[in-house]
């Protein structure tokens, strides 16, 4: 996959190319991938997206939103679903300035070749987010571009979201983002350093830092799974800042059961598999500890169910 994101470097040919923002890379992004990648392999096209290192109203909100697929993580899921031309700028105050005809005919007809477009129900466009779907269906009919608009896509009367998606990590419920993500929400860091509190009260920890921007889960006790190389390890996730020992930086501290080994510096993925009570900040470390030991029973149960 070829990764761009300096558009002076774009100067393409024959592309079908998916727009969106695709935080999460969903159920109802995948549709529209799953479109684009069809209509690419059937007219002989090359199969591009384009979107944004981060969601667009960042640049307007005074607090960011959170990311639930880092850059390098969306990268890898674009790669993943066959995508062949990553188009990925900042988005900046340029960009943010073009009026919707600008940003079709320079960025998507003239340096991206666009032969075919697909996009959700509610993609907007342009400055101010002015351009929207009926817009962008008189620009193509005019540039002889061809155009599929993809409709909502609806899960137990709820439509699938990057914002509901988003919610639901924030409420800690990885099971229900689960299902709208068709995969485990994950992180994917390098093992770090940490104050060695979990080899103290006899349960070592990998800690992992999560990247700026993506610190999106709710802060409490999971059960996860951990990959070390290709195999996975059934293991139990603390994300906070261990208000306890008055922890100030946020971090997943995971304990991997049955698995002996140093670890620190290796990129481990860690996936989130159901929520298990808030963080607490205790009396004592000895409290802590018969809490982790309580933590630890109840996952290891669970999974013989």
């Amino acid at each position: 996959m070829r990764t761009v994101k300096d558009l002076r470097k774009l100067a393409e040919k024959n592309t079908v190319v998916a727009l969106g923002c695709f935080d999460g890379v969903h159920i109802g992004h995948a549709e529209i991938l799953q479109i684009a990648r069809e209509i690419a392999k059937s007219t002989g096209a090359s199969f591009a997206v384009y979107s944004f290192k981060e969601p667009p109203r960042n640049l307007f909100s005074p607090s960011p939103v959170p990311l639930i697929t880092p850059f390098e993580q969306k990268k890898r899921l674009m790669q993943k679903s066959g995508v062949r031309i990553f188009v990925c700028p900042e988005f900046s105050e340029e960009i943010a300035s073009l009026e919707p005809e600008e940003f079709f005919c320079d960025h998507l007809s003239d340096k991206l070749g666009a032969t075919h477009i697909v996009c959700g129900y509610n993609y907007r466009f342009g400055r101010r987010g002015e351009g929207d779907v009926e817009l962008l269906k008189k620009l193509c009919s005019a540039h002889g571009i061809g155009l599929t608009v993809v409709d909502e896509v609806i899960v137990d009367g709820e439509t699938v979201s990057s914002s509901a998606i988003r919610r639901l990590l924030l409420d800690g419920n990885v099971r229900r983002a689960h299902y709208l993500l068709a995969r485990h929400y994950s992180i994917k860091r390098p093992v770090v350093d940490g104050q060695h509190l979990g080899r103290t009260l006899g349960f070592p920890t990998v800690n992992q830092t999560f990247e700026a921007g993506a610190e999106i889960l709710a802060r409490g006790v999971y059960a996860t799974r951990t990959k070390i190389g290709k195999q996975y390890y059934r293991s139990i996730t603390n994300v906070g800042t261990r208000p306890t020992v008055d922890g100030a930086t946020l971090c997943a501290e995971t304990h991997i059961f049955d698995y002996e080994g140093d670890l620190y510096g290796r990129t481990l993925t860690v996936e989130f598999l159901e929520f298990i009570r808030p963080e607490v900040k205790f009396s004592s470390l000895d409290e802590l500890k018969a809490q982790v030991e309580r933590d630890i029973r109840s996952v290891k149960e669970s999974n013989k169910k």
